[in-house]
């Protein structure tokens, strides 16, 4: 079978199969957003991500988009653990024929996102490549503790997501199809996709407020962030599309556009959003926490015994979004 063939998601499972290991890795490669290695009494998560200019990023999207995303993707995973940031590394595939002042842009997105979330950007490396790549290693830090953990979730907890869910999908569409849509409506979308942002913050307020909860990021879609969790803890969701957090924009999009309710829109990634399940009697007291940081935290389902997923009493498909290799 040609690698190709196999997509994403199974080529990860054969890569991290029989890795050499030691007592120090606390979460070995291919578990969680990120591995973690014990040091000085606290965790430290280990995060890489790594973007293609042909594949990744839309013709449409500046040089300077694209350096905030990669960065932003990396940190994500940070904030998904409910660490802090403490150190972006950043390696440039780079096309001889690539104009200057573009590769510069690139730089400034990464060092804007850097200074917004507030994690030094330390180095890398440089190398001439076919087209423009983006590999990023992000570095952050935890008590143990505090991990929010996929396999953490239990039966009865609260289902919950910073934010709100399915403007970068839209984003994404606006710019990959080329839509042509009022700029009220398409500016904030296609905002979401362009400029996005690691909920660092909130990752923050929850590991502190609730230690021993679940968590992961949503790159990949709600449906699928949801099942991943629910396979790592054994257990399933419930889930209630009327408490998902859609914006008055992403209804309208999806209205317009697809002639259907913004459901569909749970079907893409790219959100940057965090899932999390978290305690049912420490619900109202993080929810507390997270907007005292100034982000926002919805209740939208709860986990239960059954090992499915289900919305609105239905159960549902939660392949998400798999990069096949072409």
């Amino acid at each position: 079978m040609k690698a190709g063939q196999l997509g994403e998601k199974k080529l990860v499972e054969m890569f991290v199969r029989n890795l050499f290991g030691s007592d120090m890795a606390t979460i070995p490669a291919g578990l969680d957003d990120t591995a973690a290695v014990a040091h000085n009494g606290e965790e430290l998560v280990l995060k890489t991500d790594v973007m293609f200019a042909s594949t990744h990023f839309p013709a449409a999207m500046g040089f300077k988009a694209m350096g905030r995303k990669v960065a932003v993707a990396n940190l994500s995973d940070i904030a998904a653990m409910g660490a802090r940031p403490l150190a972006l590394l950043m390696a440039f595939g780079v096309p001889p024929e690539m104009d200057a002042e573009d590769l510069e842009k690139v730089f400034f997105g990464i060092n804007e996102a850097c200074e917004e979330h507030r994690c030094p950007f330390v180095g890398g490396d440089t190398k001439k490549a076919k087209e423009l790549t983006l590999a990023g290693m992000a570095v952050g830090a935890c008590r143990k503790e505090e991990l929010l953990l996929r396999s953490n979730a239990e039966v009865g907890d609260v289902v919950a997501v910073t934010g709100s869910i399915g403007n970068a999908a839209c984003g994404m569409l606006i710019l990959t199809k080329g839509l042509k849509l009022p700029a009220k409506l398409s500016g904030p979308l296609t905002d979401s996709f362009t400029r996005p942002v690691a909920r660092i913050a909130e990752g923050r307020a929850i590991a502190s407020t609730a230690p021993g909860s679940a968590g992961m990021d949503i790159t990949d879609g709600l449906l699928y962030t949801a099942s991943e969790i629910s396979r790592a803890s054994g257990v399933g969701m419930k889930l209630n599309s009327k408490k998902i957090p859609f914006t008055p924009e992403a209804k309208e999009f999806a209205k317009l556009q697809q002639h259907a309710s913004p459901v569909r829109l749970l079907e893409y990634g790219e959100d940057y959003e965090l899932v999390v399940c978290i305690r049912k009697n420490k619900f109202a007291k993080v929810k507390d926490a997270v907007e005292e940081a100034g982000g926002a935290l919805a209740g939208i389902g709860e986990v239960i015994k059954e090992k499915r997923i289900y919305l609105d009493g239905e159960p549902v498909d939660t392949h998400g979004y798999d990069v096949i290799l072409r």
